[in-house]
């Protein structure tokens, strides 16, 4: 049986196309470097089930189409679960955000914890209007940075590999810093049925999902290498990671840095 040059080409596509279908995503690698500035770490303490948490997270979220990018402020959502016993669960609360928050209060020397709390830069920040962030950022923008960062992703299907350097020059601060690494996600939003935001639809920015730290630094540096399997509910392509360093004593921030997944 003979086959027509154009039957023939036909298949050849078809399995081009089923062949093409039925492989493995190849892997995808990208890359990021800390300049020469110090960039803001800007975290906002929140939960669900305040109501007076979503001004803050809308804050948080604009900061991007405000023109205030990855260059000059890392932003980090971490909820807390202090709120849940008031009958709605927060799906991204877990209790290490909580202990954060009180040993950053601790180092603030603060009365106590509350919701919405913004800490820029490990310092109690208020109040948090839109012209005050931009001058405080802007502010420490200006200083030099005080360590160096790079981080390297790759991605092959649910598996995200991230690869973090930090380096410290001035041995007068080596003694005396962690460094941290967080995955975050973007775009998620929640109808709320419970709580002081019952029957309200919630949107979320830079949610931190895993939080790495802190990691004691050796000889001034820090080498992170770690797989990690993703989630079933997490949107690969709406994911970051964030590194950064602290001081442990007073909580101030050397270098912050992030980088989307990669595209």
């Amino acid at each position: 049986m003979r086959l027509s040059k154009k039957l023939v080409a036909s298949l050849l596509t078809l399995g081009f196309s089923l062949a093409s279908a039925t492989s493995p995503a190849a892997t995808q690698e990208c890359s990021a470097s800390s300049g020469k500035h110090t960039v803001a770490l800007l975290e906002l303490y929140t939960s669900e089930g305040c109501s007076s948490c979503p001004p803050a997270d809308r804050l948080l979220s604009s900061l991007p189409a405000r023109e205030l990018g990855a260059d000059q402020v890392v932003p980090l959502a971490l909820h807390v679960d202090y709120w849940d016993y008031l009958g709605w669960r927060d799906p991204f609360a877990q209790s290490k955000f909580t202990e954060r928050q009180r040993r950053m209060g601790a180092i603030n020397r603060l009365p106590t914890i509350y919701t919405p709390q913004f800490l820029l830069n490990g310092k109690d920040f208020r109040p948090w209007r839109a012209q005050s962030v931009n001058k405080a950022i802007a502010d420490i923008n200006r200083s030099k940075a005080r360590a160096q960062l790079q981080i390297n992703l790759k991605q092959d299907a649910r598996q995200l590999q991230i690869m973090a350097n930090a380096d410290v020059p001035d041995a007068t601060d080596r003694h005396s810093v962690d460094a941290y690494i967080v995955l975050y996600e973007n775009k998620l939003k929640r109808n709320v049925k419970a709580g002081e935001n019952t029957g309200r639809t919630l949107t979320h920015n830079f949610v931190a999902r895993q939080f790495v730290g802190p990691i004691r630094l050796k000889s001034g540096g820090m080498k992170f290498d770690e797989t990690l399997t993703l989630a079933k509910d997490w949107k690969a392509k709406d994911l970051g990671v964030v590194a950064f360093v602290q001081d442990r004593r007073n909580g101030d921030i050397l270098q912050a840095l992030a980088l989307p997944v990669c595209q």
